[in-house]
């Protein structure tokens, strides 16, 4: 079950220059340090699917408000199976909180962090990072 349209998301992770991988690369590391809640330096897992799903989650809720509806979920492409696996509470608001604590949203925005750990340490070098992000750049518009 898709939550989200991952290729879309996947690009847009820290989009903030999508021109080219390599112009804005100040404001790439800006946030590359913003997701790195640890400061360690890299990303783990969980930072990578946490700063995709923030960055993904404008897409649904376009005013905003702080929640999405099932409305705008299917017009962003989500189905209703999917929307009320992510509304837990019965609201029919799904809060960026929502997707974070759910496990299949997080294990499908986590699927890029396999391609861009290329060095299979389980986490992700910024240097790692701008080539994950180099291979983005043409699904970015």
């Amino acid at each position: 079950m898709k939550y989200f349209l991952l290729l879309l998301p996947a690009a847009l992770l820290f989009s903030g220059c999508a021109t080219s991988p390599q112009s804005g690369d100040a404001t790439l590391m800006q946030r590359f340090k913003q997701a790195d809640a640890d400061g360690n330096g890299q990303l783990s897992r969980t930072e990578f699917s946490d700063a995709l799903i923030t960055d993904a989650y404008p897409l649904y809720d376009k005013t905003g408000k702080g929640y999405f509806t099932l409305q705008e979920f299917v017009a962003g492409g989500g189905t209703e199976a999917s929307f009320r696996d992510l509304d837990r509470s019965g609201t029919g608001r799904v809060t960026l909180a929502d997707v974070k604590v759910n496990q299949r949203a997080r294990d499908q925005f986590s699927l890029p962090f396999d391609g861009a750990d290329t060095q299979r340490s389980g986490s992700l070098t910024y240097d790692e990072f701008m080539v994950y992000r180099a291979a983005a750049a043409p699904y970015v518009r």
